[in-house]
């Protein structure tokens, strides 16, 4: 009968110490799943703020942009405003023939030359003055 004892003593401290191996090793796991389960919550958090600041930056790109468009639709515009003027001018210039309107009234050309040398030289007066940069 100490036979028995004996071997169910043993038996019991096998599995005493089987289940104390099953009982660390699954508390280690707990620990490791525990630490990868924060772990994966900090990097969830990251990736939202990640992905939060990018949503951002694409938002503010595409208010730039639209931005962007705006001025190039008004900056077309006034391309186009400005080549009105330019052919506006252009078909005037070449109504006036400068050499034959000189022959026919020298005068009135000499007096425009000479407004106009006279305007032009004022300006440079007023921007070379250094009293009148100064203001």
């Amino acid at each position: 009968m100490w036979q028995l004892s004996a071997g169910l003593g043993i038996a019991l401290v096998v599995v005493s110490g089987g289940f104390k191996l099953y009982y660390d090793k699954t508390e280690a796991e707990k620990e490791t799943m525990a630490a990868q389960l924060r772990q994966s919550a900090d990097n969830q958090l990251l990736l939202e703020n990640s992905i939060k600041g990018l949503n951002d930056q694409v938002l503010k790109a595409e208010e730039d942009k639209k931005i962007t468009f705006q001025k190039i639709n008004l900056l077309q515009e006034q391309n186009q405003e400005a080549l009105a003027e330019v052919n506006n001018l252009k078909s005037k210039f070449d109504k006036h023939n400068m050499n034959v309107l000189s022959l026919r009234k020298p005068k009135l050309i000499e007096n425009i030359i000479n407004k106009g040398t006279k305007g032009v030289l004022n300006e440079f007066e007023t921007l070379t003055n250094p009293v009148s940069s100064i203001q």
